[in-house]
């Protein structure tokens, strides 16, 4: 499984900039087989980071559902309501799935946690060994799925977990108890042999359609 996201920062109003995200994707579920969900970035991010992810077989599936959009007009013209509000380009990410179940996309209002870090090239396959270990301790100790995904296309050695869970309450409950588990943290001190140094990255989003 592959997961597509394209991450976009919006500027001005957010009573306008986030009625358009929410528009938009609307409009693109309704015109293809994509099932897209829109997350607004909560921390880690700039402000007025916006991210619309789905789910994908393969990238072949994924071009076959873009194409519909890519001969729309009245996309182009949801676009173009927008050009006052992005001042830089967007980008788009696809990660493949190498560790979790995809399972059903989570409700809108759920609250994603998402950690980034670059490991080694030269010790990739055992940083994804780690990756996936550590994910499933940490899914053991709290008790929630968290995803392992490896980049496709931009930085190479960039590996990613994602864990969406329903309210605040359970991502704090979750991190308090991480923070008290003695084995996860004597985990950390592995991660200096393979990953690229001050790489890593934490961030969290909220699905708001």
């Amino acid at each position: 499984m592959l997961l597509f996201s394209r991450v976009i920062t919006l500027t001005g109003s957010p009573r306008r900039s986030m009625s358009w995200a929410v528009e938009i994707n609307s409009y693109v579920n309704d015109h293809c087989d994509l099932d897209v969900a829109l997350w607004s970035g909560d921390f880690g991010y700039p402000l007025g980071t916006m991210a619309w992810s789905t789910a994908v077989e393969s990238e072949a599936a994924l071009a076959a559902e873009t194409a519909k959009l890519v001969t729309d007009d009245g996309y182009f013209d949801m676009v173009d309501q927008a050009e006052d509000l992005v001042t830089e380009p967007g980008q788009d990410l696809l990660r493949e799935l190498v560790h979790g179940e995809p399972g059903e996309p989570p409700a809108v209002g759920s609250i994603a946690t998402i950690t980034t870090a670059t490991a080694l090239v030269d010790r990739m396959v055992d940083a994804v060994g780690w990756a996936v270990d550590i994910a499933q301790h940490i899914t053991t100790v709290t008790g929630a799925p968290l995803s392992v995904f490896t980049n496709v296309y931009g930085q190479m050695g960039e590996i990613t977990w994602i864990s969406a869970r329903p309210d605040l309450a359970s991502v704090e409950t979750a991190r308090a108890t991480l923070t008290a588990d003695a084995d996860y943290l004597g985990r950390m001190p592995a991660t200096k042999e393979l990953f690229v140094p001050a790489s890593g990255h934490f961030g969290r989003v909220t699905r708001i359609a």
